[in-house]
């Protein structure tokens, strides 16, 4: 929970409006949102005049749902201190966190929770479990409760929406992307935490266990064994794409994951879109984004809005570019930067969302960027969805006058969408 740099602060921000051109919405996970590295540093009240478009709620809600057991996010937050969660994104070091988790796990009781929570409130109360554990010291302490205060008065206040979870469907994450197969491990270890994962030892009530798998490949993250350590970060990076499949199939959301393919380049990468229809955005369009003040975002979404509706509704492609090509128009080349990667982002309808709309979900919660909402500062990838083949690639991002892709030396997303409404993009 560092104080962000101006930059980096617009960094997440355009990666949040992107998100929310997108998908016209952003769905979370409640881990992503009470454990999210992001949020713990962006306020509600700020990201309201920063993120929020009249098209949704007239600008007076943030376009942000999350997910809790009986749409309750006080009382889902006294369940992960009162259980033992692994709360893997606060700015310590990995022992640590999971130090804080037995340690809340030891005094874990759900029953006196319960009656504690109507006593002294959701804010105190995880205030005093935190305190009780003696792992984090006071600063720290105070600063994450503090921003856990704010995230719960903005969903009492209903500046974002709370929904009931509804069970993760891990039959049609593992029908569209299976577990490692054991001759993908490169070491003995690595083999036996593939076993135990897809043979159950991880269950918990008949689901896997993110914290049980992340406790089983510790010891491998910081083995000796680089074959051992590959494996890890290959389970890990395997397992929570399962675990955000199985939630985005249940929800009805679009999936973005981090990227596996974040090492290909340029040649490599226009071999994707050799025959697709190609979207183009300005270069750095996610900063460019980030860069607007809430008052020129504001503009710049109402200008779009028809042009975003079409998308989200119907995604049409022509739409899209419309935005694109608004962008263009009112921001400036940002500072450049690095030109090597290219960031990969794919989006996955998994199935129409109970209010006609589909909204966007990214991964967070135990992945990378201290297990933050967003990866390592880039894009994900994803694979097919429900309906199983992809329409074409989506390519997005190309400076003004490239008029081929190999020709292009900076960084641009590319989209896949399944059939939409029965028929392909």
């Amino acid at each position: 929970m560092e104080r962000l740099t101006v930059f980096r602060r617009a960094e997440l921000l355009g990666r949040l409006r992107w998100e929310v051109i997108q998908g016209g919405s952003l769905f979370l996970t409640y881990p992503q949102l009470l454990d999210g590295a992001v949020f713990a540093v962006l306020r509600p009240a700020a990201l309201l005049d920063e993120l929020a478009i009249r098209a949704i709620g007239g600008g007076a809600v943030l376009p942000i749902r999350v997910n809790s057991r009986n749409a309750d996010l006080a009382g889902q937050l006294i369940a992960m201190l009162s259980t033992g969660f692994l709360f893997s994104s606060l700015p310590i070091p990995d022992e640590q966190c999971l130090w804080l988790q037995r340690e809340l796990a030891v005094r874990a009781d759900a029953e006196a929770a319960v009656a504690a929570l109507a006593a002294e409130g959701p804010v105190g109360m995880a205030d005093r479990l935190l305190a009780a554990t003696g792992v984090l010291d006071t600063p720290l302490r105070r600063r994450t409760v503090a921003r856990w205060a704010d995230w719960l008065e903005a969903a009492e206040r209903g500046l974002i929406e709370v929904s009931p979870l509804t069970p993760a469907d891990y039959a049609t994450a593992y029908a569209q992307r299976p577990a490692p197969r054991p001759e993908e491990m490169a070491g003995d270890d690595g083999r036996a935490v593939l076993a135990a994962w897809t043979g159950g030892d991880f269950d918990v009530n008949g689901m896997p266990s993110r914290s049980r798998l992340y406790e089983s490949l510790d010891p491998l993250l910081h083995s000796g064994d680089p074959a051992a350590r590959t494996d890890a970060q290959t389970l890990r990076e395997a397992f929570d794409e399962t675990y955000y499949r199985a939630i985005a199939a249940s929800e009805g959301c679009m999936l973005g994951l981090t990227s596996p393919r974040r090492g290909v380049r340029r040649r490599e990468a226009a071999t994707l879109v050799e025959q697709t229809p190609v979207v183009t955005y300005p270069t750095r369009f996610e900063l460019r984004l980030g860069l607007m003040s809430g008052e020129q975002w504001q503009r710049y979404t109402d200008d779009a809005a028809d042009a975003l509706a079409r998308w989200w509704h119907r995604r049409d492609l022509a739409a899209l570019q419309e935005v694109g090509d608004l962008l263009a128009e009112r921001t400036k080349e940002p500072p450049a930067g690095a030109v090597d990667a290219v960031p990969v982002t794919r989006l996955q309808r998994m199935a129409q969302g109970a209010r006609g709309v589909t909204a966007q979900m990214v991964a967070g919660g135990g992945m990378s960027l201290a297990t933050s909402l967003l990866g390592q500062g880039t894009p994900g990838v994803f694979a097919a969805g429900a309906g199983g083949a992809l329409a074409p690639v989506v390519v997005a991002a190309v400076a003004a006058g490239v008029t081929r892709l190999t020709d292009f030396r900076g960084r641009y997303d590319v989209i896949e969408l399944p059939g939409i409404l029965g028929r392909t993009a």
